[in-house]
């Protein structure tokens, strides 16, 4: 009767397995397709498998009814009759008696409940060693592929061959095997008691890897390296070449979705011990799917910083972007953003998540793991696309009360086209009703904005994108217009922070009025080969520019059109616009004495120059005197900083032509390279006069004293040009030279805190650095009984720069004026002005959230 009911289990289990797996499939293609008829299938598929389980438990259970009732009729000792007992040992010991003749499964620990199986020996994931050693790694692949192998390996080892092909099928087609799995590096079987079993946290982390295409072969993927954010903590992958392929960008950015995804499951669990391979890809699912969740209401604002305008441009842009920084995402967020506080305007471009990016398995309730459709990844996709949007439309409204309206727009740029898929205006009233913390309804929660978008079946289709960044409504273009040509007046706290009253003041470009009208001569120029061409270009000329109270704009009409009339300029718009702007006598000369410099002529440089330069001097065109101080700036920042060194000096400042500036540095680099010192010097000195601010001016006045001999003048002007220096390139120079005196003093740990800070700021100069200090060091050891030079902490150059009177720049002054103007410029709208400033800064730190900024400023629209 036993073997007759084995027999019928043998038989029925096989049908009870094959209706199970029909079953399996009707609940996935009815969760799919939405079908009924597959589900009332797969119903009536798994009672069918039920009833037979059912039948062949009830046939185990008598019969092991019945054979523990024969084994309790069996004596105890029967197994041990015949044994003979060990020298020394008792006769017939029931340990010994009872012990099998080989090593049986690990038994329940004591306290155990009954029938409990024995705790399987597992590994975890250190998610700390592993992310520090991708984060330092030159190839994090390799890395990763290690990583993968190694799980892989253990899986073989512990679970059986065909555990480990579960992982080997998750490969893309295609791909590269995976690292062999049953043989360590000698070949030799590696021991059961030393492999634990990779714990289900690592199983997942392999197969996200597996099928992100860590091991794919259709395309090669790009260098890159693996960093952690500051502020949200997330890895993300930067791609060190210039060009890559669609293919690897869509590998690259699932791979670094993956390594997130290992992030969130080995932080997100108390005890890692009782997860499971589901609970990791539930938490990946759920993420995904509750990001708005991580904003809380319109009523919590975000923070501003001390001395920060709450409702100003700059604060608006700051805490934006230290938001979206902040965020806690499934998905790398790349997106662009505008702000127009004064309307009350947000408008954020998205480049969506491609649904390839989306996992290769998911968690189905029912089934478990499975592998997801290219629908289930596209609805996926669609729906965190429009969480996205709300996430970022709440930001923007947190970021201050005056925010009324946040435009997102959605696109995917793929490998053959452009396309949008939403573009919704979120205003602040409706907005507010939303409760981020269940944002589960998503054509319910769009509804009341009107989007522009199209959803089919929970699938995102391509609209008309009707909306663009560079509208006026975030980008007025009014922000653009040349600054010596602005009538705006400041207010009067901005005013007092720039050191001007007006926009004008903070002017650098001398040319501006120059620039625009040719802009409007290059516009109207006929066609050289339409009759009369020549007349009626003079005549427009003349119109345009001959009656402007400019002087300077009336001789570069006149100039340009006795060109035209001779012959002498071309034809070429261009070349106007060029003769219109630059086409002086003393502009032709600079061009001709920087030719000469260029092939080491500093005679005939000087030769070109003295003649134009000399005349202008003699008159005293643009000496200080009678109210009126002359001055030239490289940079708005240097115009700004200038403005609040001297904000209670009453007189006018002008500016001198670039020319007039470029000529006189010209002549004292000539004078120098002839050995004439005194008349290099005195070139010099008039450049420091006419520009205080500039790099270049201060270092060629510390060269000129440095030829002439006066070394403690030289080093004095040098000290003080660092007092005022406020960008990272004039800094390094600064400590450059500065570094030569102190070496050529002897103050060997000057000069070496000097060489630092250099590199510090400038690591460019780094290679010119290192020979010096290499001979620096042997110099050390000579002098000094074998001293050895180390490098040295912070703390310790600012100790050793102040000790010998050198400036630790930038200093504490310059820093915070620094930041004020950043802040005011950008308050102002003054685009031309706050891009220099935060361009600066973003090079003292190149913060993600200072890079945001910068590139929230649009560029200059087209006319």
């Amino acid at each position: 009767m036993t073997h007759d009911r084995f027999s019928s289990r043998h038989i029925l289990l096989p049908g009870a397995g094959a209706l199970a797996l029909v079953a399996a499939l009707g609940c996935y293609q009815s969760v799919a397709l939405d079908s009924v008829g597959w589900a009332l299938t797969a119903g009536v598929a798994a009672l069918g498998a039920s009833t037979i389980l059912a039948f062949t438990r009830s046939a185990a259970q008598d019969r092991q009814a019945r054979s523990g009732q024969a084994q309790a009729a069996t004596p105890p000792h029967a197994a041990a009759q015949g044994a003979h007992a060990a020298p020394g040992e008792k006769d017939g010991a029931p340990d010994t008696a009872a012990a099998p003749s080989h090593q049986g499964p690990a038994q329940p620990q004591p306290g155990a409940p009954a029938g409990s199986e024995p705790a399987i020996a597992r590994s975890q994931l250190d998610y700390d060693a592993v992310s520090e050693r991708i984060v330092q790694s030159p190839d994090p692949l390799a890395e990763l592929k290690l990583l993968v192998g190694d799980i892989r390996t253990r899986m073989a080892q512990t679970d059986g061959e065909d555990a480990a092909r579960e992982l080997d099928a998750a490969r893309l087609p295609g791909d590269a095997p995976l690292v062999p799995a049953t043989r360590d590096s000698g070949g030799a079987a590696t021991p059961d008691a030393a492999i634990l079993s990779p714990s289900p946290v690592e199983r997942f982390v392999a197969r996200m890897l597996v099928e992100a295409g860590l091991f794919s072969t259709d395309t090669e993927l790009p260098r890159m390296s693996v960093v952690r954010s500051p502020h949200s903590q997330m890895l993300f992958v930067r791609v060190e070449q210039r060009e890559l392929s669609y293919l690897a960008r869509l590998r690259v950015l699932k791979i670094e979705a993956a390594l997130n995804a290992m992030r969130y499951a080995c932080t997100y669990f108390d005890d890692p011990h009782d997860v499971t391979e589901a609970d990791c890809y539930k938490l990946t699912q759920g993420l995904a799917t509750s990001v708005c969740a991580q904003s809380p209401g319109l009523d919590v604002p975000l923070e501003s910083e001390e001395g920060e305008d709450p409702d100003g441009e700059w604060a608006v842009r700051r805490k934006i972007a230290a938001a979206i920084e902040d965020m806690q995402l499934p998905y790398r967020l790349e997106q662009h953003f505008r702000v127009n506080v004064a309307d009350g305007n947000v408008g954020f471009h998205v480049d969506l998540t491609p649904e390839r990016v989306f996992p290769s398995s998911v968690f189905v309730a029912g089934l478990g793991v499975v592998q997801s459709s290219r629908e289930m990844r596209r609805k996926a996709a669609s729906a965190y696309a429009q969480r996205v949007a709300i996430l970022l439309a709440a930001t923007a409204f947190r970021a201050s009360r005056k925010i009324r309206h946040a435009w997102v727009i959605g696109t995917v740029d793929d490998a053959h086209a452009h396309r949008c898929y939403l573009c919704v205006d979120f205003d602040r009233w409706r907005f507010a009703r939303l409760d981020l913390n269940h944002v589960d309804d998503l054509p319910r929660a769009m509804r009341p904005f009107v989007p522009n978008m199209r959803v089919e079946n929970d699938i995102l289709r391509p609209v008309e994108q009707t909306v663009d960044l560079s509208d006026p409504r975030f980008s007025p273009t009014w922000r653009h217009m040349p600054v010596g040509l602005s009538s705006r007046r400041l207010p009067k706290r901005l005013a007092r922070a720039l050191g001007a009253p007006s926009v004008s003041g903070l002017a650098i470009e001398e040319a501006d009025k120059r620039s625009l009208i040719a802009g409007d001569i290059m516009l109207n120029l006929c066609p050289p080969e339409e009759r009369d061409a020549t007349q009626r270009n003079v005549r427009m000329v003349m119109e345009l520019a001959g009656n402007d109270p400019d002087p300077t704009v009336r001789s570069a009409a006149e100039r340009l059109v006795r060109g035209m009339i001779n012959g002498t300029v071309g034809t070429d718009p261009t070349d106007i616009g060029e003769e219109f702007v630059r086409g002086d006598a003393l502009d032709r000369a600079c061009e001709r004495a920087k030719d000469c410099l260029t092939r080491h002529d500093a005679a005939g440089a000087k030769d070109v120059l003295e003649p134009v330069v000399s005349p202008v001097d003699a008159a005293g065109l643009f000496s200080d005197g009678g109210g009126v101080v002359w001055r030239y700036f490289a940079s708005y920042v240097d115009r700004t900083l200038y403005n609040r060194q001297h904000a209670d000096d009453g007189r006018a400042l002008l500016l001198v032509p670039d020319a007039y500036f470029a000529a006189h540095f010209y002549l004292s680099v000539a004078s120098l390279a002839l050995r004439q010192t005194d008349a290099a010097l005195a070139h010099a000195r008039r450049l420091r006069q006419m520009a205080p601010l500039d790099k270049h001016a201060n270092l060629q006045l510390v060269r000129c004293l440095e030829e002439a001999g006066r070394t403690d003048e030289a080093m004095a002007t040098l000290a003080e040009f660092l007092r005022g220096a406020h960008d990272p390139e004039a800094i390094g120079l600064g400590y450059y030279r500065m570094a030569s005196f102190q070496m050529a003093r002897g103050n060997t740990l000057a000069a070496q805190a000097c060489y630092q800070s250099a590199m510090s700021f400038m690591p460019s100069i780094t290679p010119v650095v290192v020979m010096e200090v290499t001979g620096l060091a042997a110099q050390s050891q000579g002098e000094r009984g074998g001293l050895a030079l180390s490098p040295m902490s912070q703390q310790e150059v600012e100790a050793t720069l102040g000790y010998h009177g050198v400036p630790v720049a930038p200093t504490d002054e310059v820093s915070k004026t620094f930041l004020e103007c950043t802040r005011a410029s950008m308050d102002a709208e003054v685009y031309p002005v706050a891009r220099n400033f935060v361009s600066v800064l973003a090079a003292f730190d190149p913060d993600d959230v200072i890079l945001q900024v910068l590139d929230s400023m649009e560029g200059v629209p087209d006319q």
